[in-house]
């Protein structure tokens, strides 16, 4: 079970479909959900006596403490009807520093797809890529547009036998075994001849049995006509997935350009969530 949930907040426009995403997901986990604000003191202009567009740090300051508190209303209000219990955490560091802080004491962060054309969400560039990387808990990445009632039902998750993947289904355990289906997928380039691979799958299948998961089905896709990121989408697509587990980012260089380009494929064109581990 997850017994902490973290979701972040900010002014953005995607803001309350994440708290209703993690609303849905602590319901059946009986977990305590913490709202963490972060998001940077957005710039806003004026006109002076003289006509001159200038910039009033007070007034800024005090709109963007209007928006906070409204979210935080909203917040405290959405919790309540849910019966979910819940806590507030903000600070005034930087957007990504401030989460990772926080988000340490839950066992699970939610974020959104950076969205470009959202600018009142002011959280910076490559803050999901920073929080990834260090926060140092399992990260579920909502994408922009659509609506993930069920996410969980139909688990793919992506399997290269490495530290992070083997991370990834450990970190998602508590997801997985109310899962009705999970399909491992391995990428490579050609047929998947190595018995090594048929071994390791194997493995898998009754670590995936010893921990209640659904009975496991494996794929094996070639990767060299698609780039990673699109096969993996085109193979959760196929599957019928509301739910991407994976392994986010690599250390050795092989697999950067693996995982990591599939972490970074899948941050800028995912159609579903992906829970990262890294």
């Amino acid at each position: 079970m997850f017994r902490r949930i973290a979701v972040h907040l900010d002014n953005g426009i995607d803001c309350r479909r994440r708290v209703e995403f993690a609303l849905q997901m602590a319901r059946p986990h009986d977990a305590h959900l913490t709202g963490i604000f972060a998001s940077y003191m957005l710039p806003r202009y004026f006109y002076d006596e003289g006509g001159m567009w200038v910039r009033a740090l007070d007034l800024v300051k005090e709109l963007n403490t209007k928006g906070r508190m409204a979210v935080q209303a909203a917040f405290s209000e959405a919790t309540a009807q849910a019966g979910v219990a819940a806590s507030w955490r903000q600070g005034e560091d930087m957007p990504a520093e401030c989460v990772v802080r926080h988000a340490r004491h839950s066992d699970v962060l939610i974020l959104g797809q950076e969205n470009a054309g959202d600018v009142e969400a002011a959280t910076g560039n490559d803050f999901v890529e920073q929080v990834l990387l260090s926060a140092g808990r399992p990260v579920i990445v909502l994408p922009t547009a659509g609506s993930f009632r069920n996410a969980g039902a139909r688990v793919l998750y992506c399997w290269n036998q490495s530290r992070e993947s083997a991370r990834a289904i450990a970190d998602a355990a508590p997801l997985l075994r109310g899962a009705s289906a999970l399909r491992a997928l391995t990428l490579g380039h050609g047929a998947p001849a190595d018995p090594d691979l048929r071994a390791s799958f194997e493995d898998l299948a009754a670590y995936c049995a010893s921990h209640g998961f659904p009975q496991l089905e494996s794929e094996f896709r070639d990767a060299r006509e698609a780039g990673i990121g699109d096969a993996i989408l085109s193979a959760a697509a196929d599957f019928g997935a509301d739910l991407i587990v994976m392994g986010a980012y690599g250390h050795s260089r092989t697999r950067q350009w693996i995982m990591g380009g599939a972490t970074r494929s899948l941050l800028e064109a995912m159609t579903l969530p992906v829970f990262f581990s890294h």
